[in-house]
């Protein structure tokens, strides 16, 4: 009986067996193809909301710019940041508008523009409505305060005033050509001299911002740091003789020469304010690269980069009290300096007031050009005198080099002006007179063509402080970010022509050769209307100065293969600077 019923046990366990075998097969199978049908759900439902997302006329297919629920066009702009500024033209190029509505993911839209006739609205016919804005002055509180740059309302018509008396004075012109001239011929020039080596590159662009460092100081404060003097391009060894025309055997007696006096300052004051502006800028243009709750934690916790800016900021302000109070120390014994801080100081001993005539205006009484606001006003200025010049200077610089007939030009025109000086002028020490350097037509065309492709300031944004609607019909709520984008506006063919992404110095020109400006709004590279920059004129001597005395001197040539990598950031400048080998030049052409 047993061995009969083996075989029916083991068919039994085997029949058994079976039976859990294909259950469980069954079960992964139901399983399996409920994962298929989960996937291929998941995947139809993605599909589904990617073609919703990408007809969906206020996210992908958005004629101003794709975006998504909640975060806005933030993946775009991440995906893009490599090529941000050429990316932003494509939107102004694909859209039929010249004005963007972006959604960035905030509670309100923010507005861009690259339209002339908007630029004219927002900068001065609706001035009003369109301030800085209260989202502003914080980036720029530790740096700048309450300075000319970082206000709004009466305190800065208050400041705009004063600083318009300063400006328009006849003698200021005349120090800035001679504290430029001799910067140049003591200092820059002899350092690229003792840097003529054919096979050595050189950072040109580290050397300008050097060079620009010292001069808006000196014109600023009255106070050289000498910068460039210490700097690593400054060789002590090799014939450093520029022309015989412009030699001279030290800074020192080239000051005296040109009557400009400095404020003797201890070198660790200077060291700690060289050192502590360039943190506290380089902190201060962070900010607009990451979210505001980043920088605001560490700022109230007093860590990371925020200590260093606080710690950045009290050597600039040590630095800032001496030379205030020195300069009102030398002024009252009688000593003659022609720095804006000292002209700041005699104006402040007058009455302010005197110089609001409309009675209309909001009532400024009480407004004093205290200590504080002196030092905010000030570095107000060199920030925008530093950045500017630098960067105008180094790009027009880097455009020359790679158009040689541009560099043909501009030196046919620097050997004509030469042609025409007076046999008595010969012997001259300065470079080039400040007449000669308004004849430049040429290369105030070049400088001017430069910064409209490669604009100092690409972005400039204002605050809606209420609602309104633009000229071409786009609404603007309150409380929105307003923005015009001069990068962009300058490689609009619909503002500039089919030829706009063209380096054509030429269109600056009319037929006789005399240099005509586009409209500020159309080139809103200094601003416009009530906010037009100030130091606009004095911007352009220097930098036709400084380009005709480089390019007179020396040949430069780029490294083969360099382009330039632009900036993010408050300015625009090459993060990988700009390399250049340098001859000396023998002859002008003819």
């Amino acid at each position: 009986m047993e061995s009969a019923s083996a075989p029916a046990d083991i068919l039994g366990r085997y029949v058994s067996s079976y039976a859990d075998v294909r259950f469980h097969m069954q079960a992964n199978y139901g399983f399996l193809w409920a994962l298929i049908l989960c996937c291929g759900g998941v995947f139809a439902t993605m599909v589904f909301l990617f073609l919703l997302w990408k007809h969906h006329p206020s996210y992908g297919a958005n004629p101003n710019g794709p975006s998504f629920p909640l975060i806005g066009i933030l993946p775009f702009v991440l995906l893009n940041k490599h090529q941000l500024y050429e990316w932003c033209c494509f939107l102004f190029d694909r859209s039929p508008s010249l004005t963007l509505r972006l959604n960035t993911g905030r509670s309100s839209i923010s507005v861009a523009t690259v339209d002339p006739q908007v630029v004219h609205h927002i900068l001065k016919t609706h001035f009003p409505s369109y301030p800085k804005g209260p989202s502003f002055y914080p980036f720029f509180a530790e740096l700048l305060g309450n300075g000319i740059f970082n206000c709004d309302g009466a305190l800065w018509r208050f400041q705009r005033k004063v600083a318009s008396h300063v400006f328009t004075s006849n003698s200021l012109k005349n120090f800035v050509m001679a504290v430029a001239d001799a910067e140049i011929v003591s200092c820059l020039l002899p350092t690229l001299a003792n840097n003529l080596d054919a096979d050595a590159h050189i950072d040109l662009q580290a050397l300008l911002m050097l060079y620009t460092f010292d001069t808006i100081c000196q014109l600023t404060f009255g106070s050289d740091p000498a910068c460039l003097d210490g700097s690593k391009f400054k060789k002590t060894y090799g014939n450093c003789n520029i022309s015989a025309s412009t030699h001279v055997t030290s800074v020192d007696d080239r000051n005296a020469s040109l009557h400009i006096s400095y404020a003797r300052v201890p070198d660790q004051l200077i060291q700690g304010f060289v050192q502590g502006f360039q943190v506290a800028l380089q902190i201060t243009a962070d900010r607009f690269l990451i979210p505001d709750f980043v920088w605001k934690t560490k700022r109230f916790f007093k860590i990371g980069s925020e200590k260093k800016l606080i710690d950045a900021m009290e050597q600039v302000d040590k630095f800032a009290s001496f030379v205030i109070e020195l300069g009102k120390q030398e002024l009252a014994s009688g000593k003659d300096r022609k720095d804006l801080l000292a002209r700041f100081i005699r104006l402040a001993k007058e009455q302010t007031e005197s110089l609001d005539h409309d009675n209309n205006s909001d009532k400024q009484e009480g407004m004093v050009i205290s200590d504080s606001l002196l030092k905010d006003i000030l570095l107000s200025f060199i920030l925008a005198g530093r950045e500017s010049i630098a960067s105008g200077v180094t790009f027009s610089m880097w455009l020359i080099c790679v158009h040689p007939i541009v560099e043909r030009e501009v030196l046919k025109e620097i050997a004509k002006i030469l042609e025409g000086r007076k046999s008595n002028d010969a012997g001259k020490t300065a470079r080039f007179t400040y007449e000669e350097v308004r004849k430049m037509n040429y290369l105030h065309g070049v400088l001017s063509e430069s910064m409209r492709l490669y604009p100092p300031v690409p972005s400039n944004c204002k605050f809606a402080a209420q609602d309104d609607v633009f000229p071409d019909g786009t609404p603007v709520l309150k409380g929105s970010q307003v923005s015009y984008n001069v990068f962009a506006m300058g490689r609009a063919a619909r503002v500039w022509g089919e030829d706009c992404r063209e380096f054509r110095p030429e269109r600056w020109l009319d037929e006789n050769g005399v240099f005509v400006p586009a409209s500020p709004f159309k080139y809103p590279i200094f601003q416009a209307g009530p906010r037009i920059c100030l130091g606009k004129d004095f911007a352009f001597i220097q930098m036709k100065l400084l380009v005709a005395s480089l390019i007179q001197e020396f040949e430069f040539a780029v490294q083969p293969g360099f382009k330039p990598k632009l900036s993010y950031g408050v300015n625009m400048m090459m993060t990988n600077g700009l390399p250049v080998t340098l001859k000396r030049r023998s002859t002008l052409p003819c």
